[in-house]
């Protein structure tokens, strides 16, 4: 399966994952994503990965994982949620946010509409 990339309104771009990766699935995720941003022309936006379905992250693809959203913050992203449904899924999510080097606000959350919310209500922190 591949991973998938969506456009969703207050200008957020979501990734779901599938349940398994492979270094294809990821190459081509990585490509078609930094067209997106570059599309974007340095608007911001920000980030919901949805990453319920992929309990572990293959460690190979973790550093590639960081690497993007290192240059998404770059290039417009100004706040990125994950929804994850253990803490082994949260802590490996934390730990390739603060590899990527991020500044901006980052959330882990059990579901996507909760997710959602805090995206689309950036004041409310």
């Amino acid at each position: 399966m591949k991973i998938e990339i969506a456009h969703l309104p207050h200008d957020i771009i979501e990734v779901i994952y599938p349940s398994e990766v492979t270094p294809k699935d990821v190459a081509d995720y990585v490509e078609q994503l930094k067209k997106d941003i570059t599309a974007r022309g340095g608007k911001e936006w920000s980030a919901l990965v949805d990453q319920s379905k992929l309990r572990v992250m293959p460690s190979t693809v973790v550093g590639e994982m960081a690497r993007l959203n290192a240059y998404a913050q770059q290039r417009g992203m100004v706040r990125s949620a994950r929804v994850v449904v253990d803490p082994g899924s949260g802590l490996q999510a934390w730990r390739m946010t603060k590899n990527a080097g991020l500044t901006i606000p980052a959330k882990t959350f059990e579901t996507r509409a909760e997710a959602l919310a805090w995206l689309e209500a950036p004041d409310a922190d």
